[in-house]
């Protein structure tokens, strides 16, 4: 006797396996998975055209025909159903834990930071198997443009989340990987740069600066970030035996962190960023000037802080920069000196100063140094650059400018600002004359991300 022929309310014909609850009015199919074990899939539709019944809630490719046909490709790919059931953020955890001990405590540091995000974020409870391109890129949208998250942010999850699915696609729990696709710098503001001072502008903030009666404390360090070309977290990690009058160079060999994690502030040091990280600094006589006055009026603490690397085998003490508790700053710091700074010039003068970051910092004394015709391969040594292409996109920059108001300038000077240097001995343009108030200098959000460099 044949089968009984089974079919649907609407008269269709069900498959091997597939079955209708009328209690329930849900579609249902039973199969063994790729290990043997066996599994079921529910739906309220059959297939993918079936309106969803009024009052049910299902996701668009979420029939059951549909939900099969993905379930018998799994079984041919021996996809482990079991660990796709798995959430992305069990994924990134596992993936965190296998990667931890070969990275450094930095990256380690972003590894907690995006975990924390995903363990509130809604994506991080989809199961790992069900996440689709079109759904991460539609995520990521809405990060960008509904949470305000900079093409930066992404770029750095998307680090963590492309290779935990890679992880993911060889242990067979996925087929594909969803977030294996290219991030557009312009659909996420990535085209933003944090561009160098004029010289102009440098100038009239060094003045500022060195007069203002609230941060004129502040001037030697600014001065020697805008004249060395330091990254912030090796200008905060230098001591006296880095710097080497002898040979007027500075000796840059470890970059100062700090972990906070919660009221615990965990410090230490670290190799630099990049291969060629590790360098000396030709300094220049005013940039000693500026480090022998720090030097000399920097006090002597009875109890120092020892601040070791990573595997506890290194150890540096005696750092220059301390805070007005006497403790050791760090790249924080002087992210607020430098944001309270120019805010206090905005509010006095008409011509507004643009930003200004360690970071942009950094990018003005190697733009000046591009202007006044030291080689690419000579910068690239002095900067610290892992790759020549970072250093060569300054001289783009330089070149795409107004080439005839450039040469007039640096050429039209007297010599004694040529090439946007700046000489202890100038007469100020400027002067702040405004009194000073509590609220010259806010207390630095220790918490915040600072604007720490990149590989530039």
């Amino acid at each position: 006797m044949a089968d009984e022929v089974r079919k649907d309310p609407k008269g269709r014909k069900l498959r091997t396996g597939e079955t209708y609850d009328e209690k329930t009015g849900r579609y249902r199919y039973s199969y063994f998975d790729a290990k043997g074990k066996r599994c079921q899939l529910y739906s309220w539709t059959l297939t993918k055209n079936d309106p969803v019944p009024a009052g049910k809630k299902q996701k668009r490719g979420e029939s059951l025909r549909e939900k099969i046909d993905k379930a018998l490709a799994d079984k041919a790919n021996e996809v482990d159903t079991q660990g796709g059931n798995m959430s992305v953020y069990s994924l990134l955890e596992r993936y965190v834990a296998v990667k931890s001990p070969d990275v450094k405590q930095t990256t380690r540091n972003g590894y907690r930071t995006q975990l924390h995000f995903m363990q509130t974020d809604p994506m991080g409870r989809r199961r790992i198997r069900t996440v689709t391109e079109d759904e991460a890129i539609l995520w990521f949208d809405s990060l960008h443009h509904d949470q305000d998250k900079s093409y930066s942010t992404l770029h750095t999850l998307r680090g963590m989340l492309r290779p935990a699915f890679v992880m993911a696609k060889k242990n067979r729990w996925v087929v594909s990987n969803p977030f294996d696709f290219p991030m557009l710098k312009k659909r996420y503001g990535g085209t933003k740069t944090r561009d160098a001072l004029s010289r102009k502008d440098m100038r009239r903030f060094l003045d500022f600066v060195r007069t203002d009666k609230h941060f004129s404390k502040y001037f030697n360090g600014i001065y020697i970030l805008f004249n060395t070309g330091l990254r912030i977290s090796e200008f905060c990690g230098l001591t006296p035996e880095d710097i080497d009058f002898d040979n007027h160079v500075i000796h840059v060999r470890w970059q100062l962190l700090r972990n906070h994690n919660g009221d615990t502030n965990q410090y230490y040091i670290e190799e630099g960023k990049t291969v060629n990280a590790i360098r000396d600094i030709p300094m220049l006589p005013d940039v000693e000037s500026a480090f022998r006055e720090v030097i000399a009026s920097r006090p002597s603490l009875p109890d120092e802080m020892v601040v070791w690397d990573e595997t506890h085998t290194v150890s540096k003490t005696g750092f220059l920069w301390l805070d007005k508790e006497q403790h050791v700053e760090v790249a924080q710091h002087w992210e607020n000196h430098l944001r309270w700074a120019r805010t206090k010039y905005n509010r006095i003068y008409k011509e507004e100063m643009p930003p200004v970051s360690p970071h942009i910092c950094r990018h003005t004394f190697c733009s000046n140094c591009a202007s006044a015709g030291i080689s690419p391969k000579v910068l690239q040594m002095i900067m610290g650059h892992s790759s020549i292409e970072f250093t060569l996109n300054v001289y783009t920059h330089v070149e795409a400018g107004d080439v005839k108001a450039q040469f007039f300038e640096v050429n039209g000077d007297s010599g004694q600002y040529k090439y946007g240097f700046y000489p202890l001995d100038r007469k100020p343009d400027v002067v702040s004359l405004a009194e000073d108030s509590p609220d010259d200098e806010g207390e630095p959000d220790l918490d915040a991300p600072a604007d720490d460099d990149e590989d530039d």
